[in-house]
């Protein structure tokens, strides 16, 4: 059985870069704007953020403060300083993980099998 996936990214391009990077064989990804999340929550977000107070930002936070959603994990995309991204009061959350842009698609897996399955 395949483990549900979210790709969230305002730039469609970006959510079908970062959905292809998932392998298919384990995970059933689907794609989503910022502003079209469904009520179907998957088992871990892969959300591309490019820069602090964007559309992406308020769904992680949003995701956090809701008690039905604040234990999913998600995997933060990103070119941001990593300064900049440990700032943020969610980053220590750990549930939260952060990849580098440009995305290497092994450390992506490795990331969310890690999010998924931590002991």
């Amino acid at each position: 059985m395949t483990t549900p996936i979210t790709v969230v990214a305002t730039d469609a391009a970006v959510r079908d870069r970062l959905a292809a990077l998932i392998p298919t064989e384990a995970y059933a990804v689907t794609t989503q704007s910022p502003n079209e999340l469904g009520s179907d929550m998957p088992q871990l977000f892969v959300v591309s953020l490019p820069g602090l107070g964007t559309p992406e930002e308020e769904v992680i936070q949003t995701l956090r403060a809701e008690d039905a959603t604040a234990n999913i994990p998600i995997v933060i995309v990103s070119a941001l300083p990593m300064i900049d991204l440990q700032a943020v009061p969610y980053a220590s959350d750990w549930t939260i993980a952060i990849v580098e842009e440009p995305v290497d698609g092994q450390v992506l897996g490795e990331t969310m099998g890690f999010l998924l399955h931590p002991e």
